[in-house]
């Protein structure tokens, strides 16, 4: 079959490179240039690969060459504000950081690879005609293009030209969401004699209740930082007009960073503010012609650090869905939608939760009251209790089924709790009797 993927970001490049082990003949068109180019670098979040990313790069032979290019990060080191830290270990596995860059240059390096696969860049979708199908582009020098696959894929993120054509005119469902948070990158660089100059093994993380801040180590001995502020109030965005604001805010909440990025307030003023949104929408698919993949059809807060994890689990579900179906497109596609679109409601359920819970890792006894429960009961019962945390990232259990298993046991301890502190309530009762 012939497929077309609009978007060659981490879900469109890997979705190629599946396809064509499986012998279909593809071909990606991205309006940015090519990630292979050091001049194509663009801002972005440091990604975080936990144990379901590297189980789908494993799946396609990918996961060494990708180990060479991570920084494992053994846990979380939390920054109180008096520049105190306190270390809490993700278990087994942990999870490994990498820089967008890096992993979108192998993956479309290993996509073209496949004798079938080619990629067009610097090349913009115009239209999508969801019935025929075709696609509608405009190269560099403004000359159109059509072309007509026997499948579209809509892997060009959350403000998808593929899917507005695909749900134009139908009954389609699609909401999204914005946090009145948004973020800015900022950049840790490395020592003098080229190493990190924070511990380099851990994900770091400044919780402040409305504000906090965290930051990936990188092989370079830098960290790229992502700062989280509300837009407006008091310490958001619009509020930080001078470099002496921003050194304030620093100095208040992350006094240990203010020394380790050269003129700091400059630098965070002159960086761009993106938002944090996420998205919902069905259906995924259009008459086995059109799919969408990735954050085209479930953009999620980062938060959990899942995005490209599960795009990744998006791409082999479709490609499954393929080989099951061999004669029919339709099904094959309606198959794959069905058994993703609950994993990934679960999924944008448990980051939203999850950018609460990182904010008030600090500041709330009964967070950390919580974890230190779950940690406890985890080391007792082994695989028969597990941290919501620990199924996201240490394993490859559906997120329907985990944030399922996460609820019985959050409704285990309310329960446990009221019996234990009934119990005893009773017992000081007996006790006041007693002595009365």
């Amino acid at each position: 079959m012939e497929f077309t993927i609009v978007g060659a970001g981490m879900a469109g490049a890997f979705l190629a490179l599946s396809l064509g082990r499986q012998g279909h003949a593809v071909t990606v068109y991205d309006r940015r240039p090519d990630p292979r180019e050091a001049a194509s670098a663009v801002t972005s979040m440091n990604l975080g690969l936990s144990r379901r990313g590297l189980a789908a790069l494993d799946r396609l032979g990918l996961s060494e060459e990708v180990r060479r290019l991570v920084v494992p990060m053994r846990g979380r080191m939390l920054h109180d504000p008096t520049g105190g830290l306190r270390f809490s270990a993700y278990g087994e596995g942990g999870i490994l950081a990498i820089q967008r860059q890096d992993l979108s240059a192998l993956l479309v390096d290993a996509a073209s690879r496949e004798l079938g696969v080619r990629f067009v860049f610097d090349t913009r979708c115009t239209g999508v005609d969801r019935d025929l199908p075709s696609v509608s582009f405009v190269d560099p020098d403004g000359r159109a293009l059509v072309v007509k696959p026997d499948v579209v894929v809509g892997a060009d993120g959350a403000f998808s030209a593929v899917r507005r054509a695909m749900h134009h005119d139908q009954r389609a469902e699609f909401s999204q969401s914005y946090l009145d948070w948004g973020w800015r990158e900022l950049h840790i660089p490395a020592a003098a004699d080229g190493s990190h100059r924070m511990a380099d093994d851990v994900f770091h993380l400044w919780p402040r209740g409305d504000i906090m801040m965290f930051a990936h180590p990188n092989r370079d001995g830098s960290f790229t930082c992502s700062c989280v502020l509300p837009f407006h109030g008091r310490e958001g965005f619009d509020s930080l007009r001078t470099a002496a604001d921003v050194e304030s805010l620093f100095r208040t909440h992350f006094p240990d960073v203010l020394s380790l990025v050269p003129d700091l307030g400059e630098e965070f003023l002159r960086r761009p503010t993106f938002n944090l949104v996420t998205v919902s929408t069905a259906p995924w698919t259009h008459e086995g012609k059109v799919a969408l993949i990735g954050d085209a059809c479930h953009a999620v807060y980062p938060f959990l650090a899942q995005g490209m994890n599960s795009a990744f689990e998006d791409a082999l579900e479709l490609t499954d869905s393929l080989a099951r179906h061999p004669g029919s497109t339709a099904a094959a596609l309606t198959r794959y939608y069905t058994r993703r679109k609950p994993n990934t409601d679960a999924l944008a359920s448990m980051s939203h939760r999850n950018f609460a819970e990182l904010r008030d890792t600090v500041r709330s006894p009964a967070v950390r009251l919580e974890r230190a429960v779950d940690s406890i009961l985890e080391r007792v019962l082994r695989h028969r209790w597990m941290p919501l945390h620990a199924m996201v990232t240490n394993t490859t259990v559906p997120y329907a089924k985990a944030l399922a298993r996460a609820t019985r046991q959050h409704r285990i301890l309310k329960y446990s709790g009221a019996a234990l502190a009934s119990a005893g309530a009773a017992a000081v009762l007996r006790l006041l009797r007693r002595r009365g």
